[in-house]
């Protein structure tokens, strides 16, 4: 009894060490607080393509926190890093955007080997799932002139909130959860995976995130999968659905003059260490702990994207 209430203690401190650092990383303000710190103006002198050693510094700690959030929940590592890039960097909105999602395919390659591993992975529906999130991708970019993209960042941040809601009272109305490793193909709805992929994918080359926002909670709600699987398949999704839309947004990037590919390529390798090495912490964490624990980091996450993404 006593080792289980240990484990329980040692879940709970983990989750909430989670929820504390995606909050700072988050709310994290302008970066001028630190042009005043001698280490800083040290580090500040240092350049390396247009990048100071400081810069690397944080984007690597910065890789790291958000490959853990995007490893473990399949969601809201994209939303991190796109907030802090802009806010904490100063670079632009497109270009904060296409380096997380090239960053988000590093993530999502570390956090899939896991997944594979503990057979969290339903095969014959991430089939399905990644045609229709690169469709979806290509569809956001041909259309993309044509949306509001502040009407549908609101619209996502409204349904990012509704998801919390409904994950957070499945901790009430479904405790135990078990995970499955395959379903049956006369059980598995294709039109409703095809329209989950094709969502993820406009959304993802819209906003510049991954889409597990979308996605994971549209599997459990429509598709009745269990989270874990959810999150699972949301990752293994990403590793195509980022990636397509990052090639287009660099097209597209490129082409009007926002930036340049090697300063693209710079931030993204900066990125990468933290990116691999969060995105295994993140999908082991998401296997070890408890299915309520992972509910709610899943709702406060979603709830910080809602909130972020609305204010």
């Amino acid at each position: 009894k006593q080792v289980v209430i240990k484990k329980r203690w040692v879940e709970l401190g983990t989750a909430m060490f989670i929820v504390v650092i995606v909050l700072l990383a988050l709310f994290t303000g302008q970066r001028d607080t630190f042009e005043s710190a001698k280490f800083y103006n040290h580090f500040n002198d240092a350049i390396v393509g247009g990048i100071t050693f400081s810069d690397i510094l944080f984007l690597i700690i910065l890789g790291f926190i958000s490959g853990v959030v995007g490893g473990m929940l399949g969601m809201g590592g994209g939303v991190l890093k796109v907030s802090n890039l802009h806010l904490l960097f100063g670079y632009e909105m497109v270009f904060a955007r296409v380096v997380s999602l090239l960053s988000y395919v590093v993530i999502s390659i570390s956090a899939f080997f896991r997944y594979r591993r503990y057979n969290l992975i339903l095969w014959n529906v991430v089939k399905m799932l990644i045609p229709s999130a690169i469709l979806g991708a290509l569809i956001g970019v041909i259309l993309g002139n044509y949306f509001n993209e502040r009407l549908i960042e609101i619209l996502l941040g409204l349904y990012a909130l509704f998801s919390g809601i409904i994950v957070l009272n499945q901790i009430w109305t479904k405790p135990f959860e078990k995970e499955i490793e395959l379903v049956p193909k006369e059980a598995i709805n294709e039109v409703a995976v095809s329209g989950i992929g094709i969502g993820m994918g406009f959304i993802s080359s819209i906003i510049g995130i991954s889409g597990g926002v979308l996605s994971t909670p549209l599997q459990q709600s429509v598709l009745k999968f269990p989270l874990k699987n959810s999150i699972a398949n949301s990752v293994t999704t990403a590793i195509f659905c980022s990636f397509t839309a990052s090639v287009l947004i660099i097209w597209t990037g490129l082409h009007g003059g926002y930036f340049s590919f090697s300063e693209v390529l710079l931030t993204t390798l900066c990125l990468t260490p933290g990116n691999i090495i969060g995105g295994q912490v993140g999908s082991y964490l998401t296997k070890r702990l408890s299915i309520n624990y992972v509910r709610i980091s899943f709702a406060i996450v979603a709830f910080i994207i809602g909130f972020k993404i609305l204010v």
